[in-house]
C-alpha cells in the first residue's frame, strides 16, 4: 500500500453506529498479527544565546516497521524497529544512529498506555531517562464519532526522568475524501501548546531547557484499514536554558530557541 494514495472525489460518509452526518474514527487492529512500514523524517534547528552565540541543525530519515498484535478493548501491543536510512549533522546531536526496537502499549485512538519493552530490555529494568523520549507518532483521535468541522481535546503529560511535558491539542476533521482504491480517508488537523523541560546535549555540554512549546499536525487516515497513511508535525519552543560544562566551570544559562519537523509516510 502506497504512502497517500491519490485523493480523486469528496464523499459523504455515513455509519449505522452514529448519526448519519459523523464518522467513527479509530485506529484498527484487526489482524491478529499485522505489519505496517513508514519512512520517518525528523529535521530540527536550533538557535542559542549561552553564553556566546550558536545554532545547530540536523535531518535524520529513519525505516519503521511495527508488528501488532490486538489486544481486548480495542487496543494494541505494538513491535516497533527504527532503521537509520542516513543522518545528517551540523552542530545538533541527531536522535542516534543506530538501530532501536521497543514495545508499546496503546489505546484504540493512538494514545501511549505505556512502554514495555526497550531493545529486549523490560521497562522495569530501564531508568526513566531511557523511556522517556519513546512515544507513538499517531495523532489522538476523538473519542466518539464527529462530523466535518468538529472538534475534540486530547491531552498528554509525560514526567519522566529528563524529560517533562503537558500539552494540550485540538483536533479537527477537515475533509472525508476516497482515494484511489476506493477507501474512505479522513485529513485531520491539530494545533496544541503546553510547557515543555528536557535535557538537550549541546557544544557546550549538556543543555536544561524549560519553556513553552507549540504544536501544529496534519494527518491522513485511512478510515477503512483504521491506518495513518501520513502525518506531518512542526513543534516550536522558547526555552530558558542553563549548562553545566565539563571540568568543574560555573553554570552558564542563557536561551534557546527550537523547531522540530517529523513527517511520517507508509510505504
Amino acid at each position: 500500500m502506497k504512502a497517500r494514495a491519490t485523493i480523486v472525489a469528496v464523499i459523504a460518509i455515513a455509519s449505522s453506529a452514529c448519526r448519519p452526518d459523523t464518522v467513527d474514527l479509530r485506529y484498527r487492529y484487526d489482524e491478529p498479527t499485522e505489519h505496517l512500514q513508514y519512512v520517518l523524517t525528523a529535521r530540527a534547528q536550533a538557535e542559542w544565546e549561552i553564553g556566546e552565540p550558536g545554532r545547530g541543525s540536523y535531518t535524520a530519515r529513519f525505516q519503521v516497521e511495527e508488528n501488532i498484535q490486538p489486544q481486548e478493548g480495542g487496543g494494541a501491543i505494538v513491535d516497533v524497529t527504527m532503521t537509520p536510512l542516513d543522518v545528517q549533522e551540523d552542530g545538533l546531536l541527531p536522535p542516534g544512529s543506530e538501530e532501536r526496537r521497543f514495545r508499546l502499549e496503546l489505546g484504540p485512538n493512538g494514545e501511549k498506555l505505556g512502554v514495555l519493552e526497550v531493545g529486549g530490555v523490560p521497562a522495569t529494568e530501564l531508568d526513566d531517562d531511557e523511556l522517556a523520549l519513546i512515544g507513538t507518532y499517531r495523532p489522538p483521535l476523538p473519542l466518539e464519532p464527529v462530523g466535518l468541522g468538529d472538534n475534540w481535546e486530547a491531552r498528554e503529560e509525560v514526567t519522566l526522568g529528563s524529560v517533562s511535558q503537558q500539552i494540550a491539542t485540538t483536533g479537527v476533521l477537515e475533509e472525508l475524501l476516497r482515494n484511489e482504491d476506493g477507501n474512505r480517508v479522513a485529513l485531520l488537523s491539530y494545533t496544541g501548546a503546553g510547557p515543555l523541560s528536557h535535557v538537550l546535549p549541546l557544544p557546550q555540554g549538556e543543555a536544561t531547557l524549560s519553556g513553552d512549546t507549540s504544536v501544529t499536525i496534519d494527518a491522513d487516515l485511512d478510515i477503512d484499514r483504521g491506518v495513518l497513511l501520513r502525518a506531518t508535525s512542526t513543534t516550536e519552543g522558547a526555552f530558558d536554558a542553563r549548562v553545566i560544562p565539563a571540568g568543574e566551570k560555573a553554570p552558564i544559562t542563557g536561551t534557546l530557541e527550537l523547531q522540530l519537523e517529523l513527517d511520517i509516510r507508509e510505504l
